[in-house]
């Protein structure tokens, strides 16, 4: 079992990696995750700072990731449809910066062709 410091850390290593990969700095995702950059930032320093479960789960919808990805725990198993899903959508996070309608008919578009294309488990 890890200390409450140790996961803290992880936490804040993991949140640090998914933001950088989809290449946001600390305000653009304490925006998309609707909390202050100020409790971000302490997060991110992984202090002995563990966020809520709501924190938390609003940092992984900005993320487009499981809470289990940012917390480093076990995923529940999932099908290979859903995971495929996961992958598919996560994709489309670099189209944030379109605007909203286009942003809505290209992921209408994707969808149709991932149903159009699903593999049955």
């Amino acid at each position: 079992m890890t200390t409450k410091s140790e996961q803290a850390k992880i936490i804040s290593s993991n949140i640090i990696e998914l933001r950088k990969i989809i290449g946001w700095n600390q305000a653009k995702l304490a925006s998309e995750a609707d909390i202050t950059a100020a409790a971000l930032s302490m997060i991110e320093k992984g202090e002995k700072r563990i966020p809520t479960i709501v924190v938390l789960r609003k940092l992984a919808n900005a993320l487009k990731v499981e809470i289990h990805d940012i917390t480093g725990e076990q995923p529940i198993n999932l099908s290979v449809a859903k995971e495929r899903d996961r992958v598919f959508f996560r994709k489309f996070g670099v189209l944030d910066e379109l605007d909203k309608k286009d942003q809505n008919t290209l992921l209408d578009m994707a969808e149709r062709l991932r149903d159009s294309t699903q593999v049955s488990e």
